[in-house]
């Protein structure tokens, strides 16, 4: 199968960094966070390529122009493919033609850093496949628990609070940036989809009579009304997973992003 990796978008968090380069090209350690993504997902045997959907303006020019002559040293075909701008639904519909013939494809948004076993994921949807009536329409990667960039406190019990009613309350406990078991699971924008996924894709672009429109939103969202199945994959309290969202923030979280690379071997 291949990767997709999602290298498109406005990296509207990341401002004011992104008005001069594209969230892909976030350095860690001198190195884009693509280039970490594109090396570890080369090295698995279940990848027999990968495609960088980037948009083919300057921004997208630095992506391409990074990875220009690299393709031996990363030891897998690398396809780049025009993001044109037509929301994440839409261009997953540029890259039908690349993956059709695979049966799935992995779809990975390219400022996300994460050690994902590929090879235990795949197993995992081909297991879940085999015993789903119909088949599986996709994996969505997901967390329980986080750890948390500030403090959390834990305050006395609520009843004496609203007894003397006041807008201060004694603190029992503090808690310096403690794991939070998150109350739902959150998607990790790292998914394994059966190719059945453009089925649907084709469907809601002419619903929506537009080709632009947001996998998440407008698809993923409503999928299990028209008849897809979707999975979720723990990752699980030992792998670690950063959405480097702008230069700041990966420096707040170094050591988070330094564990990472050592779980992926770089």
């Amino acid at each position: 199968m291949k990767a997709v990796l999602l290298a498109g978008g406005y990296g509207t968090r990341a401002k004011p960094f992104t008005d001069y380069f594209p969230k892909a090209m976030i350095p860690l350690n001198g190195r884009p966070v693509i280039h970490y993504i594109v090396r570890y997902l080369a090295r698995f045997s279940e990848i027999s390529g990968l495609i960088i959907l980037s948009q083919f303006d300057n921004f997208g020019k630095q992506i391409i122009n990074y990875f220009e002559g690299k393709e031996a040293a990363i030891g897998k075909p690398l396809t780049f493919i025009e993001d044109k701008k037509d929301g994440t639904g839409g261009a997953l519909l540029e890259i039908e033609r690349h993956v059709r013939e695979d049966g799935c494809f992995l779809l990975w948004f390219a400022d996300n850093l994460c050690a994902l076993r590929i090879d235990n994921l795949l197993h995992e949807f081909n297991e879940a496949d085999k015993t789903t009536s119909g088949g599986i329409t996709g994996i969505v990667v997901v967390r329980n628990q986080r750890r948390e960039e500030t403090g959390r406190v834990i305050l006395e019990d609520s009843n004496r609070r609203q007894v003397r009613k006041s807008a201060t309350s004694l603190i029992k406990e503090f808690i310096e940036k403690g794991v939070v078991k998150l109350e739902k699971p959150e998607a990790l924008g790292i998914y394994l989809f059966n190719n059945t996924i453009f089925d649907y894709l084709h469907t809601t672009s002419e619903m929506m009579h537009k080709r632009g429109f947001n996998l998440s939103h407008d698809l993923l969202g409503r999928i299990s009304t028209i008849r897809g199945k979707l999975y979720s994959y723990n990752l699980g309290g030992n792998t670690e997973w950063l959405d480097v969202e702008s230069p700041p923030y990966a420096e707040r979280n170094k050591d988070t992003v330094k564990k990472i690379l050592a779980q992926m071997g770089m």
